[in-house]
């Protein structure tokens, strides 16, 4: 028997791309806007729809609707408390805080990220929906609904449709009470099921496999018994991003090994392991995510010279010169308005995280100031943007002082 949304019924000759999300508090029909945001909308269609194959954080491929039976995890609320987007999407993964025991939920996107799209001119009007993201382009499947206009978010996001009927139960799910600092309404607010519907040739013959979404699938490896060895091949290709899993019993496969991004040549990575250390029964997998877009990220931020233009209370710009290697201090300049401030960079307190089209960059100062920018890379852009945090480190332990977000160029 089909499904039938009631909210939309009355938008069905329309023409256009419509997904129609069925709630536990009722049901909501979004236009996506395939023509000016093809990548989003492309990524969304495809995971509604299990057209896409999609990983979970153990590295499993699957290929089925990642949507159906998720929860709307975040309900984000202003300062006083009225609720102004509701954000689902997300896969959910447990992990253990082992100092205290508490069991903490995170929600992970279906596996891969992709360049955004926050210039398309398209805003953050009432009843959009929009990518979530942790940075300039970290696009996933994660996404959020306006429950009013949020301007704010202008040129942070990548829109890609709006709300043609429902609109008030996005309201209502906007409104409920969240608990933590996640957000997460107390009472879980489930996605049941989006299905999407073409309508018109248009919008029948866009095609989601061309607009350059990540791919995942199986990593091509090898295993085979060589004497008291077992010989491991796994193919790291050029523009991929491979996982290395392995099991004793199946129940659960150990993250054993990220080969990170690559934009190198392929290669075989070849490693021996003892077939008496693994016993009777193992398993290996591995899984990757093809990119169609080549990656732009460098490989590492040394060597080079990063400048940063944030706004505060005025306007700063930071030129960090990192040095060649972790033994060699960088330096800084820093200028606000007319006051100069410098000193070097703690080589051995920095670290960089490389995604295909972002990275994740912390250092420190000699003013015990940290930074920890999220980075993003746009093919052929000179000048790119980023966000993040400046904080100082306390016995310890960073603590944050003040959200940044501007511009960077790379020399």
């Amino acid at each position: 028997m089909a499904l039938v949304c009631a909210a939309c019924a009355a938008h069905g000759q329309e023409e256009g791309i419509f997904a129609d999300f069925r709630t536990s508090m009722g049901e909501f029909t979004v236009r996506l806007d395939y023509e000016r945001a093809p990548r989003a909308v492309a990524s969304f269609v495809g995971l509604a729809t299990g057209e896409n194959a999609w990983a979970d954080p153990q590295g499993n491929i699957w290929n089925q609707p990642f949507y159906d039976g998720s929860i709307f995890h975040r309900v984000v609320k202003d300062a006083a408390t009225n609720g102004i987007a509701i954000q689902g999407g997300g896969i959910i993964s447990l992990s253990v805080n082992t100092n205290t025991g508490v069991v903490t939920t995170n929600f992970s996107n279906a596996g891969y990220q992709m360049l955004e799209f926050v210039t398309n001119g398209l805003v953050h009007s009432n009843g959009v929906i929009s990518m979530a993201n942790s940075g300039p382009n970290t696009d996933g499947s994660q996404f959020f609904v306006t429950s009013t206009s949020v301007p704010v978010w202008d040129g942070s996001y990548s829109v890609f449709g709006n709300v043609v009927s429902g609109q008030s139960v996005v309201a209502e799910i906007a409104d409920v009470s969240v608990q933590g600092t996640g957000s997460r309404p107390v009472t879980d607010v489930v996605l049941s099921n989006v299905m999407i519907r073409r309508e018109g040739a248009a919008a029948e013959t866009f095609d989601i496999s061309a607009q350059g979404v990540p791919i995942v699938e199986s990593g091509p490896m090898r295993a085979y018994a060589s004497g008291d060895d077992l010989i491991l091949e796994v193919e790291l290709a050029q523009n991929t991003e491979t996982l290395f899993r392995e099991s004793d019993g199946l129940d659960y496969w150990e993250p054993s090994y990220d080969f990170g991004v690559r934009s190198d040549a392929t290669r075989i990575l070849t490693n021996s392991v003892s077939r008496a250390q693994l016993g009777d029964t193992y398993f290996f997998h591995a899984s990757r995510i093809r990119y169609p877009i080549p990656v732009t990220t460098p490989f590492q931020h040394r060597g080079q010279k990063y400048t940063f233009t944030w706004f505060t209370t005025s306007s700063v710009t930071y030129e960090a010169s990192f040095g060649p290697n972790y033994l060699t201090p960088g330096s800084f300049i820093e200028t606000t308005g007319g006051s100069v401030a410098n000193g070097q960079l703690l080589s051995a307190a920095e670290s960089w995280t490389r995604g295909a089209y972002s990275a994740r960059l912390v250092f420190l100062d000699s003013r015990n100031r940290q930074y920890q920018f999220t980075l993003g890379f746009n093919p052929e852009a000179a000048t790119n943007r980023f966000t993040g945090l400046a904080g100082e480190i306390i016995l310890g332990q960073f603590v944050p002082r003040m959200q940044l977000s501007g511009t960077f160029t790379v020399e």
